[in-house]
Parts: C-alpha cells; sequence; structure tokens
C-alpha cells in the first residue's frame, strides 16, 4: 500500500506554529513522534538539530527537537508506549528509540556552475529535446515502481553528447575529489543517464550505491540543462545528512536543497541518500521539462589491477610490467 500523506502541525516554543506535510513511513515524522513521545524531561531529552521542508521544498524550517512542544496530525497518527523512552508510531518506521546513540554525518557535495561552454549547453539541450521519441519510463534496480516517477534514456552512454560531458568529469576529478575529502581511487567507467521531469514527477530518497546494490559507484553527478527562466517550479535535488546509529547507517532528518540551475554540475558520493523533489510544469509541454543527465563514476576492482589503465579515457599513470625501462 502507498503511504499517505499526513498534514504534520508542529507547535514550537514562543508559540510558533508550522504545517507541512510528510508521508506516513517517512524518518521524519518517526523521529519526531520518537523524541517527543520518548522525552521524560526537558533536562535528560537529547537535543537535535532537525530541517523540515516548507511549501513544496521551495522553504525550509529548522529548529532543536528541544523547542518541540506538540504535534497535531491530520489523519491520526496513533502512537504507543512500550517502554519509558521508546515511542512507536503505527504509521510511521517502527522502533524509533530517542535514547539511541548516534553519529549525524554532513553529506560533502560540490556545485559546478557554467560547468560547459554556453554553445556546449545550448547543443546539449538542443539534443534532449529532440529524442521525445527514446525516453522511456525511468525504473530503479528494485522493480519498485511508486519510488520513481519520470522519462529517461538509459543507453545515453552511447551517445556523442555523453562522452563530452564524461571527459569534462574526468578532467575536472582530481579536483572534485580533493573537494569533497575523499580518497583518490582508479576509475572503471562512466555510466550516464538522461532523464525529463515533467508535472508530478519525483524521484524518492534512495542512495545510489550500497553493499546491497553496487559499492563501485563512487560518484554520482547530476548535470542540469533546460529551458531559461525555468519554466517548471520545485525538482531541488534534496541531499540527506546520514545518521549511524549501533553501527547502522541510515537517513538522517537534515538536509540540504540544490536548485536544478541550467549548465549546474552537482557532484556527491555515490553513497548518500538524496531525492528529487516533485515538480510542478503547468503547461505539461516535454520542452518545459526539468532535464538532466547523471553520470556515476565507478570504482576499478582493486583486485584486478591489469584492468587499471588510468582515468578512463586517458589512459595513463600505470606503466606496463613488460616495458623496457632503458
Amino acid at each position: 500500500m502507498e503511504p499517505r500523506l499526513i498534514e504534520v502541525t508542529l507547535l514550537l516554543e514562543g508559540g510558533q506554529r508550522e504545517t507541512l506535510e510528510l508521508a506516513s513511513d517517512s524518518p521524519e515524522l518517526s523521529r519526531l513522534l520518537a523524541v517527543l513521545g520518548g522525552r521524560r524531561s526537558r533536562t535528560d531529552s537529547q537535543e537535535e538539530f532537525v530541517q523540515l521542508p516548507l511549501r513544496g521544498g521551495e522553504e525550509s524550517l529548522s529548529f532543536s527537537t528541544a523547542q518541540l512542544v506538540a504535534i497535531s496530525t491530520r489523519p491520526p497518527v496513533l502512537v504507543q508506549f512500550d517502554q519509558p523512552d521508546v515511542a512507536v508510531a503505527s504509521n510511521a518506521a517502527q522502533g524509533a528509540q530517542a535514547s539511541a546513540p548516534m553519529t549525524i554525518n554532513r553529506s560533502p557535495h560540490m556545485v559546478i556552475d557554467d560547468f560547459l561552454s554556453p554553445y556546449e549547453h545550448r547543443d546539449m539541450l538542443s539534443y534532449a529535446l529532440m529524442q521525445e521519441d527514446a525516453f522511456d519510463a525511468g525504473t530503479v534496480s528494485t522493480g519498485e515502481i511508486r519510488s520513481r516517477k519520470n522519462l529517461a534514456i538509459l543507453n545515453f552512454s552511447e551517445a556523442a553528447h555523453s562522452r563530452l560531458l564524461c571527459n569534462r568529469l574526468l578532467t575536472w576529478l582530481p579536483y572534485i575529489i580533493k573537494g569533497l575529502g575523499i580518497d583518490f581511487f582508479p576509475v572503471q567507467r562512466v555510466e550516464s543517464q538522461l532523464t525529463a521531469s515533467n508535472d508530478g514527477h519525483y524521484f524518492r530518497a534512495h542512495i545510489d550505491s550500497d553493499e546491497r546494490t553496487r559499492l563501485d559507484r563512487m560518484l554520482t553527478c547530476v548535470y542540469y540543462i533546460s529551458r531559461e527562466p525555468r519554466p517548471f517550479t520545485g525538482g531541488a535535488l534534496r541531499l540527506y545528512d546520514s545518521v549511524v546509529r549501533d553501527g547502522v547507517r541510515q537517513q538522517g532528518t537534515s538536509f540540504q536543497d540544490i536548485q536544478p540551475v541550467s549548465n549546474r554540475m552537482v557532484v556527491f558520493p555515490s553513497e548518500t541518500f538524496h531525492e528529487l523533489l516533485r515538480i510542478r510544469c503547468p503547461s505539461g509541454r516535454f520542452e518545459d521539462s526539468r532535464f538532466a543527465v547523471t553520470n556515476w563514476i565507478w570504482r576499478n576492482d582493486p583486485e584486478h589491477p591489469p584492468e587499471a589503465q588510468g582515468w578512463g579515457h586517458m589512459n595513463c599513470a600505470r606503466i606496463h610490467l613488460d616495458w623496457n625501462a632503458s
């Protein structure tokens, strides 16, 4: 069953009141109810920083959990108390513990505006507009049909326009890796997908690489192409911070929103929890869509060093053993 939307009203200290919509199974709703229900006193509650989306993601509400006074939900979300420190929401994720120790990790990312030249950017947009018949419904590896709604060209890697972006990314890669503060890695390949998102389209929070999917996807790189001024609203990229509790890495409640500015490249580790916020495109016309190229940079298998020949298209940085050093 698809999760319901819950109208949530938060009452904060000082009389501030904010209303927003959250899915019934969202970790934000579960955490808020657990924190409020598990608080025995003001002094022993664990204070956390929370960011929540307002008005379709155009604004955000930031506050400390110590400021939370009451929560109103419509339709009702029932909460039961199994232990003094635990609140379980029947319509939210089960078993969230307010007293569980955790570590919040801020998600690193890099934003590069004017990534291509004006001519290259216009050519990329013209290419996308001419490919309307080549787009199919976007899919996910798990087969879950409700997690994503947009259009995609899955084999975009075969196009010359994809190779232009891939080569430019690989040229920037040492600077990107240094900026993100991650270790250098040998590149195996760059995977590429062209997407078009129109009215009502979205992609719910997910990650592109973990132990259960594709651990060798290291970086996710999203390049935006659209008409200006933007004929749509929404469609921001939401990057969630991660929470490590009892050794398990989970999606956090705080986040950063990156706007889909045309000719902008956004790069972040593929293990980052991220989401495409719902798009509103009143015209519904294909040419008014939010177009984006998503590139995934794959790490080479360290157990097969003969396959690691430098940085992908630049066949360098590795000396063959049978070369004559003299």
